[in-house]
């Protein structure tokens, strides 16, 4: 999280506010314990214009696109982000809850596989709802969908499993080219003369 906005003067006047104490500098952990981070969802499908989602309660303008305030996330559905050293190719899932007859076809329909999705964590201004920072935690690709329709129990949920972008280095191989054939097509680019150090210890995972 990029350090102005543990310093930012909105965030230490609100939590003066709701704490009583003064502060000049919060951690990570407390500009989130604030309660004004939401999550906004890039759905990109081949070929369509996009959609773009928040779980916040308003709409959202964010990079010159207008996030509505549709659907809702399940709590809890969401996994936990950690950064670690090196590239993992981990998928998630998660659920979504109030989803119109429209999109559901959509999504069932299959017109969303392979559509390209972005989750972004932003942190709102506690005073006018206006967006204060912005950071992408997961860019992936849908793999496919599930969805629970049940008016007798008033249930009407979705369940999106997204695979992270390097999918492509699961699914494609020839994208990795031998340092030999690279020499052959730019002599002296040595690029590729490190793939064995860049590959070692990684953990490819498959569904």
């Amino acid at each position: 999280m990029d350090d102005s906005i543990l310093t930012n003067p909105n965030l230490l006047k609100y939590w003066k506010l709701v704490r009583g104490t003064d502060k000049t500098r919060l951690s990570m952990m407390e500009v989130m314990s604030l309660g004004v981070n939401v999550t906004c969802f890039d759905v990109l499908p081949k070929g369509s214009n996009g959609f773009h989602w928040t779980d916040s309660l308003i709409d959202i303008s964010l990079n010159n696109n207008q996030y509505i305030s549709f659907p809702d996330i399940i709590s809890g559905s969401l996994p936990s982000y950690s950064e670690t050293k090196g590239i993992n190719n981990d998928a998630i899932n998660f659920k979504v809850s109030n989803v119109n007859q429209s999109v559901r076809a959509l999504a069932l329909g299959g017109f969303l596989k392979d559509a390209k999705m972005n989750i972004t964590l932003v942190i709102l201004n506690p005073y006018d709802s206006t967006v204060l920072y912005s950071m992408l935690m997961f860019s992936g690709f849908i793999d496919y969908v599930q969805a629970t329709a049940d008016p007798n129990d008033k249930t009407n949920e979705m369940t999106i499993y997204v695979n992270s972008v390097y999918k492509k280095l699961d699914r494609q191989p020839a994208l990795i080219a031998a340092n030999s054939v690279y020499q052959s097509i730019y002599t002296g680019d040595e690029y590729f003369s490190l793939l064995g150090q860049v590959n070692q210890n990684q953990d490819w995972k498959y569904k």
